[in-house]
């Protein structure tokens, strides 16, 4: 992933957070010590927040650094299909009759 695709994703998982809690970028950045427009470039994917905004978006917010941080949805299908296939291959018999009947409960389309 290059830089601004990762960039980009950081600010959109940020601004997630944000609509989560249901609060506008002014008070969201006043209560982690940035400015409005600093808030902004960062969601816009402009900028990168620095280590202590995101220190003070996990304390403020009670958010994980993995939920700050994952970005795991941008890979690409192949590479989704690929680890997939490797857990499945790990998991044991009981395990994939399980994830079997789970993958046919979501290919159920009810006319």
């Amino acid at each position: 992933m290059d830089e601004i695709a990762y960039r980009q994703a950081l600010g959109e998982n940020i601004r997630r957070i944000r609509k989560r809690i249901k609060l506008t970028q002014d008070v969201f950045s006043e209560k982690i010590g940035i400015e409005p427009s600093s808030l902004s470039n960062i969601e816009n994917g402009k900028s990168l927040p620095s280590t202590l905004t995101i220190i003070q978006i996990q304390q403020q917010f009670d958010v994980s650094a993995e939920e700050i941080f994952d970005v795991g949805y941008l890979k690409n299908i192949k590479t989704i299909e690929e680890e997939i296939f490797s857990s499945v291959e790990k998991l044991d018999t009981e395990k994939k009759r399980a994830l079997w009947r789970i993958i046919k409960a979501l290919e159920y389309q009810p006319q």
